[in-house]
């Protein structure tokens, strides 16, 4: 797509971005509250154009801003449970051998926080982009 659709469709997230809806305290509103909504389809569109394995970080947040997350694991509420003696070794630092002892980042940008969100997984040597995905679990 050209860099005039992306330089519109990022434009129109961010006015939609600070619109409140539901989530945010406010009424209803369509364009931002519904699952097939106005906000639903430019974070859509900007994910598919973005989220391309080896895109710089960069131009994620050049275009998006700000994640409204940036976390190591998108696991919310991850409990361990010790089943047998011995060091626990978290997932992630068997990830962070495999990136040179760092651990990739997300990325996060909320339709509904913590229920349906875009995400990108960044490589944290490189900063680019390793995979983009949405979870929408309404």
């Amino acid at each position: 797509m050209s860099s005039d659709n992306l330089h519109t469709l990022a434009q129109k997230y961010q006015e939609l971005r600070h619109i409140s809806g539901k989530a945010g305290g406010s009424e209803y509103d369509e364009r931002v509250d519904s699952p097939t909504g106005e906000k639903y389809q430019v974070m859509k569109a900007l994910g598919d154009q973005l989220g391309l394995p080896g895109t710089p970080a960069a131009d994620i947040l050049s275009k998006l801003g700000k994640p409204d997350e940036m976390t190591p694991s998108l696991e919310h509420g991850q409990v361990s449970i010790q089943t047998m003696p011995g060091p626990v070794i978290p997932e992630s630092a068997s990830t962070a051998n495999e990136h040179g002892g760092q651990v990739p980042y997300y990325f996060v940008y909320n339709l509904v926080p913590k229920k349906a969100y875009l995400y990108f997984k960044i490589d944290p040597i490189k900063e680019t982009v390793i995979t983009s995905d949405w979870n929408n679990s309404l």
